[in-house]
This record gives C-alpha cells, sequence and structure tokens, in this order.
C-alpha cells in the first residue's frame, strides 16, 4: 500500500493517507467542477433538465467526497490495542499471576479524534481486569478453575458503530462498578458503557462508540417552532399514537407517564417541558404550527400502574361520584391528530421522548455550539440545515438526568399477545396496504421507517429508486408482490425500508405503524403465495405474513 507520510507517528497533528486515496479525491474535485458548469450552464440557459441532473449528480459526487475524507481521518484500532499484549505481560509478573491475553479485531477503523481519545480508558480497562479480576493461580485452582485466567478483547463494526468488548473469566463481583471517569471519557465521544458481572464466572465490559464525530446519521425531530436533532446511535425506533388510542397505549406510574412497549413500560419525557419552551403542533388543515394545549402526556381516563401490586387497573372514580360521559364525537378521533414518541437509550437509561413532529433523517455535520448555549446540558453541539437554519443535537444521556429518571424498568408480567405458555414469542411490525389491507412483517430486518416526497421517485427501466444515504434505494409497492390495487399517489408516502443480508429494499406502505411481540399462529391453508408466508389474527384483524427475504431474494 503506498502511502504519504506527512510526519512522525508521535506528532498527533498528523496522519499517514493512501495515495490511492488522495488520488480518488483528486478526480472526484475534477467531476465536482464539471457537474457546476453543467449547472450554471443550465440555470443561465433555462434548462431545467439539466439544472435537475446537474443537480443530482453533484448531490452523489458530495456523498462520495464526504466519504472519501472520512476515510483519510481514519485509523486502525490495532494501533492501540496492539500495545496492550506487553501491558498485561508487565502487570500478570508483578501480580504473580499467569493470564492468557486473546485479541479479536476484526479490522475496525474509528477516527483518529475518537482513538487517541479511548486509548487511556481501554489501558484503564485491561489493566483493572488483570490486577483486580483476575484471581491468583492458586485461588483459581481452589475454585476448580484453570490456573490461568483469560483476558479477552474483541473489537468490531455494527451499523455505523465500532463495539469493544473487554471480558475476563475472574472473580466477577456482582457489586463491582464501572469508574466514574472512563464512564465520563466514552460518554463525552457520544458512546455508551455497559457491565455485566456473574459472581464466579467473570466480567463483561461493553462499549459502543461512534465511527467519527465530525459527521453522524441523526433523525430530525420539532419541538416548539425548531428542529433538533437525535443521533441515529441513540435512538431505537419512533411511534406515532393516534390520540384516539392514547388511553391505551400511555399509563401513569406514580407521577410519571409511562408507555406500554411490547410489555415493557417506558417512562416519557416531554421535550418541550425539557427545555421549557411552548409545545406546538400542527393544525392539519392550514399547516401552522399552534400552541399544544395539553398539560399531561397521559390521557386523564388512562389507566394507572399499581407499583404494589404490580398491575394495570382502570381509574376509579370516588363513591357516589358521577363520571361525564362526552357526547357526540370524541374530539381525540379526529384525524392526523397524534403524540409522537421518539424512543432513545443512553447508558442505562431507555425512555420516551414526546416531541411536535418527525422529520426526516440526514446525515448532518457537528458544528460546536456557542459560549452562550455550552452551559446547557440538553445539548451536545449544533449543526446547520439545509435551508440555513441551526439544529441543535441533544443530548439524550443528559435530558434523562434533567427528568430525573431512575434507569428501573417497570415490566407487565404478561404481554397481550401472549396467550399460551411456553410458545416462543417474536417481534413482528404490523401496518397496512390500503385501509382495510393488514400486513405483518418480521421486526428484525427493519433498518428504520422514512418519510419521502414522492416528487423525489424516478424510474429506471421498470423500477422506482429513490436516492437514499448515498446510494439508491429500489421502491416496490405490494402490489407488485400479491394480486391487490396499487397505492394511490400522494404527495408523501411513508417507506418501510428492510435490510437483510446486505441488500436493501423499500416497501411502501400506509400507517398507523406498530410493533407486537406475539405468537406466531400462522395459518399457511387459507393464502400463501411466494412473498406470503401464511395468515393470522393480530390486534382483532386478519393480517397477511409477508417474506421480506424471499421478497429481496426475487428482487435483487
Amino acid at each position: 500500500m503506498n502511502t504519504v507520510r506527512t510526519a512522525p507517528d508521535k506528532d498527533t497533528g498528523f496522519i499517514r493517507v493512501n495515495l490511492n486515496l488522495l488520488d480518488s479525491l483528486m478526480g472526484l474535485a475534477g467531476e465536482l467542477v464539471l457537474c457546476r458548469n453543467q449547472l450554471m450552464q443550465g440555470i443561465r440557459s433555462a434548462n431545467s433538465r439539466m439544472a435537475e441532473l446537474s443537480s443530482q449528480r453533484i448531490d452523489l459526487i458530495t456523498s462520495e467526497i464526504q466519504e472519501a475524507i472520512m476515510k483519510t481521518r481514519m485509523q486502525s484500532l490495532d494501533s492501540v490495542i496492539s500495545r496492550f499484549s506487553r501491558v498485561v505481560r508487565d502487570l500478570a509478573m508483578e501480580q504473580d499471576k499467569s493470564i492468557d491475553f486473546v485479541i479479536e479485531n476484526q479490522n475496525v477503523e474509528i477516527e483518529k479524534t475518537i482513538l487517541e481519545a479511548i486509548s487511556t480508558p481501554l489501558h484503564q480497562l485491561v489493566s483493572r481486569a488483570v490486577r483486580v479480576n483476575i484471581e491468583p493461580p492458586d485461588e483459581r485452582a481452589a475454585y476448580g478453575k484453570q490456573r490461568t485466567g483469560t483476558v479477552t478483547l474483541k473489537a468490531f463494526s455494527d451499523t455505523g458503530q465500532v463495539n469493544i468488548i473487554i471480558s475476563d473469566d475472574g472473580y466477577g463481583d456482582e457489586l463491582d462498578r464501572l469508574d466514574d471517569h472512563i464512564v465520563s471519557a466514552v460518554e463525552h465521544l457520544g458512546g455508551i458503557t455497559q457491565m455485566e458481572s456473574e459472581p464466579g464466572k467473570g466480567t463483561i465490559v461493553q462499549i459502543r462508540l461512534p465511527l467519527t464525530l465530525a459527521i453522524i446519521p441523526s433523525q430530525i425531530i420539532g419541538a416548539g417552532s425548531e428542529r433538533y436533532a437525535i443521533p441515529q446511535a441513540n435512538l431505537k425506533e419512533l411511534i406515532r399514537i393516534p390520540l384516539a388510542d392514547a388511553k391505551e397505549r400511555i399509563e401513569r406510574v406514580g407521577d410519571t407517564a409511562v408507555i406500554r412497549l411490547r410489555g415493557e413500560l417506558l417512562p416519557l419525557l416531554n421535550l418541550s417541558d425539557l427545555l421549557g419552551i411552548q409545545a406546538a403542533c400542527e393544525d392539519r388543515d392550514t399547516g401552522k404550527m399552534l400552541p399544544d394545549r395539553r398539560q399531561n402526556i397521559a390521557d386523564r381516563r388512562s389507566r394507572q400502574f399499581d407499583m404494589v401490586a404490580g398491575k394495570l387497573e382502570e381509574r376509579k372514580t370516588k363513591p357516589g361520584k358521577c363520571v361525564r360521559k362526552r357526547t357526540g364525537n370524541d374530539r381525540r378521533q379526529s384525524s392526523g391528530k397524534a403524540i409522537h414518541v421518539a424512543v432513545v437509550s443512553a447508558g442505562t437509561y431507555r425512555y420516551g421522548l414526546v416531541v411536535n413532529q418527525f422529520y426526516d433523517s440526514e446525515e448532518i455535520v457537528v458544528k460546536p455550539v456557542g459560549r452562550h448555549v455550552e452551559q446547557c446540558r440538553a445539548f451536545s453541539g449544533a449543526t446547520i440545515m439545509g435551508d440555513g437554519s441551526v439544529a441543535l443535537i441533544l443530548n439524550i444521556l443528559n435530558l434523562a438526568q434533567m427528568g430525573e429518571l431512575s434507569s428501573a424498568r417497570y415490566v407487565e408480567s404478561t404481554p397481550a399477545d401472549a396467550d399460551r405458555s411456553g410458545d416462543a414469542l417474536e417481534q413482528v411490525i404490523t401496518f397496512r396496504n390500503h385501509e382495510t389491507e393488514y400486513f405483518i412483517a418480521p421486526l428484525e430486518p427493519v433498518e428504520r421507517i422514512e418519510r419521502i416526497d414522492t416528487s423525489a421517485i424516478e424510474i429506471i427501466g421498470d423500477r422506482r429508486v429513490i436516492q437514499y444515504r448515498g446510494g439508491a434505494l429500489p421502491l416496490y409497492d405490494i402490489s407488485q408482490f400479491i394480486d391487490l390495487q396499487p397505492l394511490p399517489l400522494r404527495d408523501v408516502q411513508d417507506v418501510i425500508v428492510f435490510s437483510l443480508n446486505g441488500k436493501e429494499i423499500g416497501l411502501m406502505a400506509t400507517p398507523p405503524f406498530d410493533t407486537v411481540e406475539t405468537v406466531l399462529d400462522i395459518d399457511t391453508r387459507t393464502f400463501t403465495s411466494s412473498s406470503v408466508k401464511g395468515s393470522m389474527i393480530i390486534q382483532g384483524h386478519t393480517a397477511l405474513f409477508l417474506d421480506i427475504e424471499k421478497m429481496i431474494e426475487k428482487n435483487i
């Protein structure tokens, strides 16, 4: 491999760059100049088609340049962890211990600034495993263990993040805790630290880090009249709860609103309340943002969770108290009105963040915040949106602490769909094609749910595609697999992105979307095809169970 050595390795202000990468950047810069000239010519000649094609090409080239530049900052994790073999050997000799140190590094690369910042915490964790966790040989023998202990460091990449796992087969003290300095260092980099210990078995410490701090994929959301960014690393899923369903989906645990999600009760925090801003909601008729006058997330008639008995009960009125019934249409039934919840996690916290609106997911360029904002713990940075406005990046961990959340979770004893003991539960996503056509698909291959502008859909041959995260995502309608009426044309369309074995497709669908944990009791007699495994009853409807794996294999 040809490289340019710009300075000695010990000088942290310089890095080595592959010559082939520099050549690629030069070529992309040349293409960008050509596209710019074509765009200017299209604008001067009022040729809208030329301008449109040039802008699309500029978008693709920009993504390629971004990727190439990021590669110049990426360094192998091996440059840090390879030094730990000597550290373990020297510490083992000092402690009179016999230790095997195993490194499993799958050629992981990470941004240089993150690599430098994580080096010391990793050194401390490895040293701690040798000095504290591993027992002396005689003590291990007395426990029936091998006299030689094992410390393993495993590193691998997964969905845009780096996972580093340090494990040992030592004491495994269940009361063991990580240094607060290690946890803080990882969280400062936007990472998460988790530790599990089992007495007599050992300790496992897992660190999850972003590949880069400069450009991160994020979900854009709205609160009040402003937009904010949630890093995708902290985002688990998005939930839209129609107000008519709020009574059944949202309850209260003491003074905290919670949402039932696959048998688990997650606490809810209202972003507008945390930031001290006026909540807003969109008027479906005019599109204007209006003040939201709701004082509580949970419906005041919603069910209560009895923390003593550990069960859900309907709210009871006092003796002799009359219950006023509504007449006419319930205003909660109005179409388009919903509670938007982003399920997020950071550290030991997992909760639902109530926002006013979901926008697109985007890759954002992280900018530092000004001195007048940096004292606010709710934000970790800022970014500039395409329209020139500024969106602040939310710090999910600090928001949990500002909301005074506990890391404890409330779990219902029996999920609603688990009617048969001993049967395995599976997670599925439910959605519709037309209003009365219900479908189910496995949740595992669901990458995300996007809302796209249908004007951005391109036709290539007989296929529909849309530019998606630097590439082209093929779009399909369920009617292409099953004999159904195609979806009507809309200005915006919801798309479920499925990813399996490195391949992706977008399936256009109709909300509401929901995730359910249930026993798969599939009827294969009534309806099956090459794309449908069968049908089953779920949430009171007969739904077809899609075979996503065959759909992807057949069409890509």
